[in-house]
């Protein structure tokens, strides 16, 4: 062997040791301020900007945080000027979004996903709602239409749920 595969052949061992060095164990989530309520992000919402990680945000802002200025951040202009006309997160999930939890987790839906959406500044998001209210479970879906907009991920429509029943 000479000396040049020699260089190269221990380089890519130091650069295999090195890689296997770092630490694969992922963050702890930062501690909820209250612990009732929590939001699950999918395994597929992996990037800092995705559009499943902006709609959990959204939803939790609303449903969780009762924050309508931190919604409005992740909202498009049309759904800011919605929000606008609400005083509270709980006033908006109970008459905009028909939902009402004592406590709520929020998981992204992603056996469906198409890898597409990545590639485009359009993506549909379609979240699951399990919670509890008034000691019942509650279990809803929504499709959220996800635009980006200025180089961010932002809600753009919120479909009602297709699963849901109405009592006759």
């Amino acid at each position: 062997m000479n000396k040049k595969h020699w260089c190269f052949f221990s380089s890519m061992a130091a650069l295999t040791l090195l890689s296997a060095c770092g630490d694969s164990t992922p963050a702890a989530p930062a501690a909820s301020s209250e612990p009732a309520m929590q939001a699950v992000a999918g395994s597929a919402a992996t990037a800092t900007d995705s559009p499943e990680l902006t709609a959990v945000d959204f939803f939790e802002a609303i449903l969780v945080n009762n924050d309508i200025k931190e919604a409005k951040r992740h909202a498009m202009p049309s759904l800011r000027r919605v929000l606008d006309g609400y005083a509270t997160g709980k006033a908006v999930g109970r008459t905009l979004l028909n939902m009402s939890f004592d406590k709520v987790e929020i998981t992204i839906e992603d056996t469906n996903k198409n890898v597409r959406e990545f590639y485009t500044d359009r993506a549909d998001v379609m979240l699951i709602f399990t919670g509890m209210k008034d000691d019942a479970k509650v279990v809803h879906m929504r499709m959220v239409k996800m635009e980006k907009h200025k180089g961010k991920w932002l809600v753009a429509v919120i479909k009602d749920d297709p699963f849901a029943r109405t009592g006759i």
